[in-house]
């Protein structure tokens, strides 16, 4: 018998209670971010497994032909995402006639985004533990937080038969946009897992905000559970495998010898760049499914006006 991650709580369940998944989810995003740059930004081995995986990917892509145009096309990401996400709202806006979701979309996308730019130039620093020759903080990626917080504004406003499917193209896209940028040598690994941890808490966040709006409600109806099921599964089935791999990997990279970062032989630094591939994959999966689930169990429902309080 397998789970279904569409049903909410029921309405008569303390309102109270009912909020203790998102502020949760919160805690923890929060606590997974500080994390990640407290080992890939402040320590030594952090620091050099992130710069093998760069190296990695600037060694073997450096002189290949499409690497041209592949910069070019992450260059434009930033606005191509942004013109996608606004056509889904303004479809919101305009055919549904729905303005709440679509103003608490485009908070989270200018919210992730700013906050983003806010942590890497202002809040964070990189020190200098003379493992890279670049230390200016780039923690996290702000081409990945657009690319996944565009995807993240579309769930959204999305109506909710359509929302794992959206789950699964969003966060594949976002899977893919992160990849890119460490493959062509823009971001390290731990960038782009930031980025995706900046905008699973917005996205929560947004969530937590809906629900104090719009106050609970019984599970939402089943039509169109058929085409659900499948984006549903896929999705899942990515998160269960990117768990494990994201987590094999870093203890394969934590594990093998750290020698100079200068005398890393081409072998081992295309393993760290799998390495680095495995982490950003794995975390982008895995985040996908935990906003899903969160949205699908415990989300309001989608409604044109506020209501007062918690029915």
């Amino acid at each position: 018998m397998t789970m279904n991650p569409t049903v909410q709580q029921s309405p008569t369940a303390a309102p109270g209670r009912a909020l203790w998944p998102w502020y949760g989810a919160l805690l923890l995003l929060a606590a997974a971010f500080w994390a990640c740059y407290s080992f890939f930004v402040n320590t030594k081995l952090g620091q050099w497994i992130d710069e093998a995986a760069l190296r990695g990917g600037e060694a073997f892509l450096a002189a290949d032909k499409t690497r041209g145009p592949a910069l070019a096309f992450l260059d434009h990401m930033p606005a191509a995402s942004a013109l996608l996400a606004a056509g889904f709202i303004l479809f919101a806006l305009v055919r549904r006639h729905d303005s709440v979701r679509p103003i608490v979309a485009g908070a989270l996308l200018l919210g992730a985004a700013g906050s983003t730019q806010l942590l890497k130039h202002v809040v964070l620093e990189r020190p200098d533990l003379n493992i890279s020759e670049a230390s200016m903080n780039s923690f996290p990626s702000g081409h990945t937080t657009f690319a996944a917080a565009a995807m993240a504004t579309i769930f959204i406003v999305t109506p909710v038969a359509h929302r794992p499917l959206l789950a699964l193209l969003g966060w594949g896209y976002a899977a893919v946009a992160g990849a890119s940028t460490l493959v062509l040598g823009w971001h390290r690994p731990s960038d782009v897992i930031a980025a995706y941890l900046v905008v699973a808490w917005w996205s929560v966040l947004a969530g937590l905000f809906l629900r104090h709006a719009h106050g609970s409600s019984a599970a939402p109806a089943t039509t169109g559970s058929q085409t659900r099921a499948a984006p549903e599964r896929i999705l899942r089935f990515l998160a269960i495998l990117g768990a494990p791999m994201a987590a094999g990997a870093l203890a394969l990279a934590v594990a093998m010898p750290h020698p100079a970062i200068g005398t890393v032989g081409n072998v081992q630094l295309l393993l760290f760049l799998a390495v680095g591939l495995a982490l950003v994959l794995g975390t982008a999966m895995v985040a996908g499914q935990f906003v899903h689930v969160l949205f699908a169990r415990y989300g309001a429902p989608i409604r044109r006006r506020f209501v007062r309080g918690m029915k």
